[in-house]
């Protein structure tokens, strides 16, 4: 597998309107939010400005499974303690989370990662913590990528 030079279809996703309705449909901020969003060393990051705080989704796009392995590792260590994802939960994909509002899953040779931890304790109307708006959105995301 080559890398290209533009984040694909899947990772672009993050920043895409499906994604985008997502976000405004669970959280139903005051106003649609704004995105930016950066692409480097193949790794595509969208952050999304809402009223609250900030929910930033990357995806990272590895050249081959064992970089896509060793890139998710990487990140496990440097968010210090986190949870497995069960089987169900990362939808059949490895996956782990934080306390602290992140979730990161892999899915072929692309590490998708959801970091909560700049929005409120509590969002939304359903007063989603972190960790449970993290999933919700990588969980939204990974059934798009399926279809």
């Amino acid at each position: 597998m080559t890398q290209a030079d533009a984040p694909s279809a899947s990772a672009l996703m993050v920043c895409g309107p499906e994604i985008s309705n997502d976000v405004t449909k669970i959280l139903a901020p005051a106003r649609v939010p704004t995105t930016s969003s950066t692409w480097t060393d193949h790794l595509y990051t969208c952050t999304y400005h809402l009223p609250a705080g900030l929910l930033v989704l990357s995806v990272k796009e590895s050249p081959d499974a064992a970089s896509a392995t060793a890139y998710f590792e990487t990140v496990r260590k440097q968010m210090g303690t986190t949870t497995q994802l069960t089987v169900a939960q990362g939808l059949g994909n490895p996956g782990y989370e934080s306390a602290r509002g992140t979730v990161v899953i892999l899915k072929d040779g692309k590490t998708l990662r959801v970091d909560a931890t700049g929005m409120p304790t509590a969002s939304g109307p359903h007063q989603l913590s972190r960790a449970d708006l993290a999933y919700e959105i990588a969980s939204d995301i990974l059934g798009c990528w399926s279809e």
